[in-house]
């Protein structure tokens, strides 16, 4: 009876110490994903800020060039250069969006 105990103990012991190795090793293909979606996140975000940038630095020229306007031709400059802005804006943010 003793041995059996014995037995049964000694076996519960490796089999819960292969468990613990399986669970400290890394499954390549598990890590790695999740470390590729990180690097997508980021370089996505780097990428829609840079586009932003290139939008918000072609607006400021064109309200740069209203600005020699007087009266309703600026009104109208300063109205054209934020309407193509919200659109630009607007195709920028189009490939983010889910369906």
């Amino acid at each position: 009876m003793k041995r059996a105990i014995f037995v049964a103990l000694g076996t519960g012991a490796v089999i819960t110490s292969a468990a613990a190795l399986s669970l400290g090793t890394q499954v390549p293909g598990q890590a790695s994903s999740a470390h590729d979606e990180f690097q997508r996140t980021r370089i996505q975000a780097a990428a829609r800020e840079a586009l932003r940038e290139q939008i918000d630095e072609r607006y400021r020229e064109a309200r740069a060039q209203c600005e020699p306007l007087g009266g309703f031709k600026r009104d109208q400059c300063q109205i054209r250069a934020h309407a193509v802005r919200g659109r630009a804006l607007l195709d920028a943010h189009a490939p983010y969006t889910r369906n």
